[in-house]
């Protein structure tokens, strides 16, 4: 592939590495999957389940995950015929289903959640202070394409109403007002399970002084 496809740029540079890990990302969950007989999506599924700790509907699968709703309920089907998690109706809507794991679908989740860990490796390598900005930036690529609508929103610290931002985190950590919690900006959450979305203004105040923190 020639080295200028994506441009000479440093933004094309980042992209064509970004691009490069996602290779080996796909590769290495085919590998996982294939092992475990199930698919990534499968095994994505799982994990997200996981993490969610309690049931999820389809459709808050589906916008988690970015599938289609028919697609969503494809793979769970094939994840229950596995034995591995288990539909029913929402207690508060018996129109809709909810999914939970099973405890042989915990288990395969936990496997699920190790085949990153040569990503996880090769990060831990580097110095902390180039890991915790890797993590602020990645935490700004993602809201960017979140803004563009081009990827899944997340549960994250930085649009939580419990979340105080602070505009000198070395010096005084940002606060989570509901677990009462200080927090360097590597503490933050990607995706919590106490999290609550904040209004509009109170997401804008708080991305705009952490994208001004240097």
């Amino acid at each position: 592939m020639s080295e200028d496809v994506y441009g000479v740029q440093t933004a094309g540079r980042v992209t064509h590495g970004l691009l490069r890990l996602g290779t080996a990302m796909r590769d290495h969950a085919w590998e996982w999957a294939e092992g475990a007989k199930l698919t990534p999506t499968q095994g994505e599924i799982l994990v997200l389940l996981m993490q969610r700790k309690a049931t999820m509907r389809l459709g808050e699968i589906a916008r988690e995950t970015a599938l289609t709703a028919p697609t969503t309920s494809d793979v769970v089907s094939r994840l229950e015929e596995k034995g591995l998690v288990e539909k029913r109706r929402a207690i508060d809507d018996g129109r809709a289903l909810s999914v939970r794991l099973t405890a042989r679908g915990r288990t395969a989740a936990k496997r699920a959640s190790q085949w990153p860990e040569f990503l996880a490796n090769a990060v831990g390598r580097l110095h902390a202070d180039e890991q915790a900005a890797f993590y602020r930036t990645l935490l700004k690529a993602i809201r960017q394409l979140e803004a563009n609508e081009q990827m899944p929103t997340h549960s994250m610290c930085l649009s939580c109403a419990h979340f105080e931002v602070s505009k000198y985190p070395k010096r005084s950590p940002h606060h989570c007002a509901l677990l009462q919690l200080s927090m360097a900006d590597t503490d933050l959450r990607l995706d919590c399970s106490v999290y609550e979305e904040a209004d509009v203004a109170t997401q804008k105040k708080s991305w705009k002084v952490f994208v001004q923190v240097t």
